[in-house]
């Protein structure tokens, strides 16, 4: 089975300042340098689980480029780059709790790369960043939706910001790409719907709600999980481990990742029992992920990169 991802790929910079910032000031700080993106990571947990998985992600013929063309490589990652001026950085800020406020210059991915993913293709999974931009969200959103029924489409993450007119752009796009999978934050969930963030449970029912037909999963981080749709309501507690959060960046994108991996292959609608048990693993690992430095820092049990 392939699974293909479109997503960024970048090179993260994360910074832990030992103390506040301030104006004119020097802060020191651990910073550490190393690859992410939305759509890598989720492609980079898939193959460390032992799926195949494609990649079509935009880099440029630069420096940051050919550091992420090798570290997916290492990964066994099946790289498709697509043209871009310039390749993504992100610069993540990590505040004493472990939660990060980003800094995002993403290069943006063409409309054509879906017809690329596809190919082949069993599963196609793609970021929620591509919806969100202005500049090739309709036209992303037109072609996941005319992709053969027979392939299973997922969309997940995007760190929606508030705001009327970019919520409702955003639901229209996810209609025309007639997703079978959402899977979304609470946080990103309110962002979408409008108004105050819900705990999962309620968050999962309104995500369905709005997108009748299609299975909503919601994550809440320490408040567990939930999924909605298809007449049923799931709700999966957080359970063990218990982590000490480092670093919640790419927490999002491993739940995303071992659920996928859960449920490819499986029938469709996915029954009560597994996905459960997929949730239950998801959340394992995005709580793993947590106690980790980096969108992409290896966690117990994940096979060592290629040399």
């Amino acid at each position: 089975m392939l699974v293909s991802v479109l997503g960024d790929s970048t090179i993260d910079l994360v910074a832990r300042p030992s103390a506040p910032l301030r104006a004119g000031g020097d802060v020191p700080a651990a910073i550490t340098l190393g690859p992410g993106g939305q759509g890598a990571n989720v492609a980079v947990r898939l193959a460390r689980r032992g799926h195949r998985v494609r990649l079509i992600t935009a880099l440029a013929d630069d420096e940051a480029g050919r550091l992420l063309a090798a570290a997916l490589a290492a990964e066994r990652v099946e790289l498709v780059p697509q043209s871009a001026r310039r390749s993504g950085v992100v610069v993540s800020l990590l505040d004493a709790d472990g939660e990060r406020t980003m800094l995002s210059d993403r290069a943006s991915l063409d409309p054509g790369a879906v017809a690329v993913a596809a190919a082949g293709a069993d599963w196609v999974h793609a970021s929620g960043y591509l919806l969100a931009d202005d500049e090739v969200g309709d036209a992303t959103a037109g072609a996941l939706g005319s992709l053969d029924p027979a392939i299973r489409v997922s969309l997940a993450g995007g760190s929606f910001r508030p705001g009327n007119d970019r919520a409702g752009r955003l639901r229209s796009r996810i209609g025309a790409a007639d997703p079978d999978l959402l899977v979304f934050s609470s946080a990103e969930v309110a962002a979408l719907l409008g108004g105050e963030e819900e705990g999962p449970s309620s968050a999962a029912s309104a995500l369905a709600a709005a997108f009748p037909g299609r299975l909503a999963v919601v994550t809440g981080g320490a408040r567990g999980s939930a999924a909605a749709g298809h007449g049923s309501l799931i709700e999966v507690t957080a359970g063990e481990p218990r982590i000490s959060v480092v670093d919640a960046t790419g927490a999002g994108d491993a739940y995303a990742a071992a659920l996928i991996g859960s449920l490819a292959g499986g029938n469709w609608p996915p029954d009560e029992a597994s996905l459960r048990t997929a949730m239950a693993e998801a959340g394992r690992l995005g709580a793993l992920v947590c106690g980790v430095v980096g969108a992409q820092g290896r966690v117990d049990g994940e096979p060592d990169p290629v040399p």
